[in-house]
């Protein structure tokens, strides 16, 4: 005996599983669109994950380090930005060490409100 094929029917209540169709693959279009969702999910992960890469940075630091740091970035903001009654000639440099600065928890009150005018302002 051969195995020429699939066995024919016999007509009986069970069905011939050889004779069976299988089920359509997906389409192409869904399996490329599900790795693509996966994808972008992933990159909208990680680029979140990298935005509080400089708090952890900071938060990582003994406190001596970060005294360190935000006395030296404050003297050298008050140096550039506030020298010359706040007319800065590097306005985009005195808005980034505003910003870098208020991360520090060092920064209090008065810190805030010296680099408040510096800060970007929200807008509607």
């Amino acid at each position: 005996m051969g195995n020429e094929g699939t066995p024919p029917d016999e007509g009986g209540d069970e069905k011939n599983i050889f004779a069976k169709e299988l089920a359509p693959p997906p389409s192409i279009w869904l399996r490329k669109g599900t790795w693509l969702a996966l994808v972008f999910v992933a990159m909208v992960g990680v680029f979140i994950w990298l935005q509080g890469g400089e708090n952890r940075a900071l938060d990582a630091m003994s406190p001596s380090q970060r005294e360190a740091l935000f006395s030296d970035t404050r003297d050298e903001f008050r140096l550039l930005c506030l020298a010359d009654g706040g007319a800065s000639r590097w306005p985009k440099k005195c808005a980034n060490h505003a910003a870098f600065l208020v991360r520090f928890s060092e920064c209090d009150d008065t810190c805030r409100r010296e680099l408040e005018p510096f800060l970007p302002q929200p807008t509607r």
